[in-house]
């Protein structure tokens, strides 16, 4: 990751998430729907303030941050255990735009 931007914080990503919604009359990809979805979800995981780490792998690049969120799912809940374990959360994989992603898309589909 060498000369890639890697100390985002939880506020940077919050940000990004909500300039990439872009309006459906600019989706251009046949997967921009998806990606709107999946922007949306790690918007709502981050805001309601779910660990997260930047993944491994794949790795942030110059036009993708991606990101693995830790949330209480169903597991959490049902396990039948006391106490925080983290092998009850359920880990998603998440990828957003770069901020210099989203400035050469101008608004429209970065997708």
């Amino acid at each position: 990751m060498s000369g890639v931007k890697t100390d985002y914080t939880r506020e940077d990503l919050i940000a990004i998430c909500e300039k990439a919604i872009v309006p459906e009359s600019d989706w251009s990809d046949r997967d921009s729907q998806r990606s709107q979805v999946k922007i949306g979800q790690a918007w709502a995981l981050l805001k309601a303030g779910c660990d997260w780490h930047l993944a491994d792998d794949p790795e942030t690049d110059a036009r993708t941050i991606w990101i693995e969120i830790y949330s209480q799912g169903f597991n959490w809940f049902e396990g039948g255990y006391d106490g925080r374990d983290d092998e009850f959360l359920t880990r998603d994989l998440f990828y957003l735009p770069t901020p210099g992603r989203l400035i050469k898309a101008d608004g429209k589909d970065w997708y």
